[in-house]
């Protein structure tokens, strides 16, 4: 999805024959969103320093960082569903088929998020990644 598709969505209404194109490049925008809050947990977890004590800190910080972007990332793709998105299909059937799909893209992006940074943690027990869970 190029920036010349998000502008001609923008622009016109959608009907009922470009709602499949559409539902498609939603689930993979949400899924590209949901990798971007992943590379964004990684920075912002990697710049947290280790803390040399008996009860460091540092990997709370780190799940919580982890646990707030995993909130945050559904949400905001939530509302650039609710108000960049919807707005442009025109009302009828195109809006009914289209609303499951609005209602489950930030679902795909949480799991897909969820999942990665799993994945992720247990690949990297040793580094700074590895406390998120």
């Amino acid at each position: 999805m190029n920036t010349l598709t998000i502008l001609n969505l923008i622009q016109q209404k959608l009907s009922l024959r470009d709602i499949d194109g559409l539902i498609t490049q939603t689930y993979v925008f949400a899924v590209v969103v949901a990798i971007v809050a992943i590379g964004v947990a990684i920075l912002i977890s990697n710049s947290i320093a280790f803390e040399f004590s008996e009860k460091p800190k540092d990997p709370r910080k780190r799940k919580i960082v982890f646990w707030l972007i995993a909130i945050i990332s559904p949400i905001l793709f939530y509302g650039y569903n609710l108000f960049l998105v919807t707005p442009n299909i025109k009302k009828g059937p195109a809006a009914a088929e289209f609303f499951m799909t609005s209602a489950l893209s930030p679902v795909v992006t949480l799991v897909t998020y969820v999942v990665v940074g799993f994945l992720l943690a247990k690949i990297f027990k040793t580094k700074k990644i590895g406390t998120w869970f």
